[in-house]
């Protein structure tokens, strides 16, 4: 047995728009009715909503054994359907048949409770006219439709009746089978299956606790429990999240919110537990716990297929959580891949994100390459080609430095290491410079230098000589020294 849900949208003094955007949403709330009778349920359109109802009978009085008299359980249970819709402020009408073709058109030809015994169809729906047969029913396209719907108005077909009398052998010559499908809806015969909604998948558990929690420990039981259930979920779609969401709801009545993007698709609770414990160490919340909730973003997972003679790199989880175990131990702005800024301003950088992105090992080093650009300039004058490339070592803090200039040139320098004993002291035998640069003139950290890059000869009379660079911070006069070249 099924039964259909059919909304009436009532719209006075309004205009047609609005009356489209209550039908949407007035479609919405029959499929939430629909739900709360039975767990399969299609939306055959906006506003019909048909729900297999076999087996109610149990709840509703005794079985529909195809006698007109005894309807008791269908006609309560659409009673029941009706009660439930007023309560909503939804105006309904309801019709209960063997298929769901025949109760689609016996809701939306009569208005409130329609039942038809099995058997009953063409009895209750001879009298329609063939304008109410809904030919999408029977899968024939619109144009199609209204090609068969001029040939039946030719032969003076005017009822369901009308056309579920007609030879069988005839309607199959001239009409085919879809005229032979129409012919069954006519009748009230037509068997199909329901195209069921599919229900949202709910990807979130909580728990209330009955006593505050302050400690982590406890918290941990509480929290593998709630990621157990929720990656079982996920592997029973197939699925797996790249972002988990922890609420935490405290004793004073506050809310204590945690995100944890994920760099890859995960779905091992024990790695997900270890990561969000990492999360509740750095940040804890500032009240005990009295409710737990954990909401995941569902994606698919993540394939990989590495090749026989590759060497294994490290589980994306495995690095994940070694990240978060430093992020705790040195803080968070402090761990990731240094990115450079949109400034001129030496030394400027931020830490972002670290992500391992493929496709930057191109060589450039091949002359026949597009990606050559031929050899780069190094300091003072010398050529950096692919046999010499010279590495700059910077010191953060620059160390101060003495620098002796002779017609505005540095000629000697002393600079010492603040925390080591590390030493730079000599001859300058080779500068090149100066390079002004400046900026942020309208902050009060403005900044303004001149850079040199200088050749020391080695101390105490050594042959060696060492490539740095020096600048001089032109707001004190001060010099400095901000690196080695290698």
């Amino acid at each position: 047995m099924f039964a259909c849900i059919y909304g009436q949208i009532v719209c006075k003094n309004r205009l047609r728009a609005a009356a489209e955007e209550a039908m949407l949403s007035k479609g919405v709330s029959l499929v939430d009715l629909a739900f709360t009778f039975s767990p399969l349920v299609e939306e055959t359109t906006v506003g019909t909503v048909v729900l297999d109802v076999e087996g109610q009978e149990l709840l509703f009085g005794s079985p529909l054994n195809g006698n007109e008299a005894d309807i008791g359980w269908a006609q309560s249970m659409a009673a029941a359907i009706a009660r439930y819709a007023a309560h909503q402020g939804l105006k309904i009408n309801v019709g209960v048949a063997r298929n769901p073709d025949a109760a689609i058109h016996a809701a939306r030809s009569s208005k409130g409770i329609t039942v038809i015994p099995p058997g009953k169809e063409l009895t209750r729906l001879g009298d329609l006219s063939l304008k109410m047969l809904d030919y999408s029913l029977a899968r024939i396209e619109k144009d199609r439709a209204e090609e068969i719907g001029e040939t039946l108005a030719l032969w003076g077909l005017r009822t369901f009746s009308d056309f579920a009398g007609l030879p069988v052998a005839g309607i199959a010559q001239r009409l085919g089978q879809e005229g032979l499908r129409l012919q069954k809806l006519a009748q009230g015969r037509s068997e199909r299956h329901l195209i069921l909604v599919q229900t949202p998948t709910g990807f979130e558990q909580s728990i209330e606790l009955e006593h505050p929690v302050a400690e982590l420990e406890p918290l941990s039981f509480i929290l593998a429990r709630l990621l157990n259930q929720l990656c079982a979920s996920l592997s029973a779609q197939a699925l797996a999240m790249n972002e988990l969401r922890l609420r935490l709801k405290l004793e004073n009545r506050t809310e204590h919110e945690r995100t944890i993007t994920l760099p890859v698709p995960m779905r091992n609770p024990r790695t997900l537990l270890r990561l969000l414990l990492l999360d509740i160490e750095a940040h804890p919340p500032p009240a005990s716990i009295t409710a737990v909730a954990i909401a995941a973003a569902p994606v698919k997972p993540r394939v990989l297929q590495n090749g026989l003679f590759i060497p294994l790199a490290p589980e994306p989880e495995k690095l994940e959580l070694t990240l978060a175990r430093l992020a705790k131990l040195v803080g968070a702005n402090n761990i990731g891949s240094p990115g450079l800024l949109d400034t001129h301003r030496p030394d400027a950088f931020r830490m972002k994100r670290f992500n391992i992105s493929p496709g930057h090992n191109k060589s450039s080093g091949n002359r026949q390459s597009p990606d050559y650009r031929g050899p780069r300039r190094g300091p003072i004058g010398m050529v950096a080609n692919r046999q010499y490339v010279m590495g700059f070592r910077m010191f953060r803090p620059p160390w101060c430095a003495e620098i002796g200039i002779t017609r505005g040139r540095p000629t000697r320098i002393s600079a010492r290491s603040a925390s080591s004993s590390c030493i730079v002291r000599g001859k300058i035998t080779c500068a090149s410079g100066p390079w002004r640069s400046s900026g942020d003139w309208w902050r009060a950290d403005v900044w303004a230098r001149d850079e040199w890059d200088v050749a020391v000869s080695g101390s105490d009379g050594g042959q060696s000589e060492v490539l740095c660079r020096i600048y001089r911070d032109l707001s004190n006069d001060a010099w400095f020294l901000e690196g080695m070249y290698d």
